[in-house]
């Protein structure tokens, strides 16, 4: 789905970084990001633009590939929410190959994003990708589900 017209210039601004995600970008956080942002998902909870460009390092110094493709918007006055599918390889997840993660981002916004909350399955992400834990992780889910 393209971003739309009508779409604030900060959500095209968060599109276009997490779309062409690598190091290179990490040097633009600050044009998106507020120096206070509070950045949360399954694994993290940080604070401040310096913990942020240290996530997005340490993230990017290990795949080899990642990257979003943004598929629905909730756009509201100072706040919007995207649907996302992460393509990502990691050469201890998966034998490397990609792998692709569903999830969806809330956040909140003046003139920059100053919060911002993933939410997404870390089993899917990680555990089933995993030799043995993976095993187990997808026999819970198939034996819950019954």
């Amino acid at each position: 789905m393209s971003i739309t017209a009508s779409a604030p210039h900060i959500v095209k601004q968060l599109e276009q970084f997490y779309s062409e995600l690598g190091m290179a970008q990490v040097e633009r956080l600050s044009d998106i990001y507020a120096d206070d942002i509070e950045f949360i998902d399954p694994l993290h909870h940080l604070h401040g633009l310096q913990d942020l460009r240290s996530y997005f390092e340490h993230l990017l110094q290990n795949t080899s590939q990642c990257h979003f493709e943004f598929h629905s918007r909730l756009i509201a006055e100072g706040e919007f929410s995207l649907t996302w599918q992460m393509q990502f390889a990691h050469p201890k997840l998966g034998n490397g190959r990609i792998l692709s993660l569903d999830g969806i981002s809330h956040l909140k916004f003046d003139e920059k994003i100053y919060y911002h909350r993933d939410y997404y399955d870390v089993s899917a992400m990680l555990h089933d990708h995993i030799p043995v834990i993976g095993w187990l992780s997808k026999k819970l889910k198939n034996g819950l589900a019954q």
